[in-house]
């Protein structure tokens, strides 16, 4: 089955270019969606209609802020979103997780 991969940054950046060239050669079930989004409200649009499996992201674009991406966890709670450094080659992988809390040992054991 073909997993959707949302990739955005800066426009025009050499890491998007080179992200999305080395999905394409190597990545054989993955679709690659490319965002020319310019701002975080049609960012958060476009993903919602493309329904991606996971998000990509440059740690240097404006969209790799806490603010967009707690927006992007909250409305999206199922998908993984990989901020990458360009700078250090660090990968930060972002998921949410819901926890029904039904008794006080189940905080405790959320938080432990």
């Amino acid at each position: 089955m073909e997993k959707v991969c949302f990739l955005t940054s800066r426009k025009n950046s050499l890491f998007k270019q080179l992200v999305a060239s080395l999905l394409r050669d190597l990545a054989n079930n993955l679709k690659l969606h490319e965002s020319q989004a310019d701002d975080f409200e049609l960012l958060l649009e476009k993903v919602s209609m493309v329904g991606p499996d996971m998000v990509l992201l440059d740690d240097a674009s404006p969209y790799s802020k806490d603010s967009f991406l707690i927006r992007l966890l909250v409305s999206n709670p199922d998908l993984p979103v990989f901020v990458i450094s360009e700078d250090s080659n660090e990968m930060h992988i972002l998921r949410r997780e819901v926890v029904l809390i039904s008794s006080s040992s189940d905080l405790i054991k959320a938080i432990n």
